[in-house]
C-alpha cells in the first residue's frame, strides 16, 4: 500500500509539473553546419520590414553548435524571414517567407564551391 500511494503521488506531481500548453509549432532548433561562427540570428514577420530584427543568440553560435528559438504568444503566423550574420564577415544571409510550422530543425549549411548558404529543414 505504501508503494501504491507513493506511485500515485509521483504521478500527480508529474501531471502538475507538465506544461499546460504544447510547444509552439514555430519553435525551432537551429544547427550551424556552415563551418563559420554566427554572431546574429534573427527572425521577423514579413510585414515587419527589413529593419526590425532581434538577435536570438546570447553568444556566438560556433560551427557544429545549435540553439533553440522559442516564439512568444504575441508572435503570430507561421511564415517568417530569417537573417544570419557571420562573426568575422560583414555579410548577411536572408531567407524570406519561411514556414516555420512545417519543421522542427533548421540546419544551416555553406557550400564554398558556389559560395551560397542554404538550409535543410527537418
Amino acid at each position: 500500500m505504501k508503494y501504491f500511494l507513493s506511485g500515485l503521488i509521483a504521478i500527480g506531481l508529474a501531471i502538475a509539473a507538465a506544461p499546460t500548453q504544447a510547444a509552439d509549432s514555430r519553435n525551432v532548433s537551429v544547427v550551424n553546419e556552415t563551418g563559420y561562427a554566427i554572431k546574429f540570428l534573427g527572425f521577423n514577420a514579413p510585414d515587419d520590414g527589413m529593419d526590425e530584427w532581434d538577435n536570438e543568440l546570447d553568444k556566438v553560435l560556433q560551427n557544429q553548435a545549435s540553439t533553440y528559438v522559442e516564439f512568444d504568444n504575441d508572435d503570430e503566423g507561421c511564415v517568417w524571414n530569417i537573417r544570419v550574420d557571420w562573426q568575422n564577415y560583414d555579410e548577411s544571409v536572408l531567407w524570406k517567407n519561411v514556414n516555420l510550422c512545417k519543421f522542427n530543425v533548421l540546419r544551416l549549411r555553406y557550400d564554398p564551391g558556389t559560395k551560397t548558404t542554404s538550409f535543410t529543414a527537418e
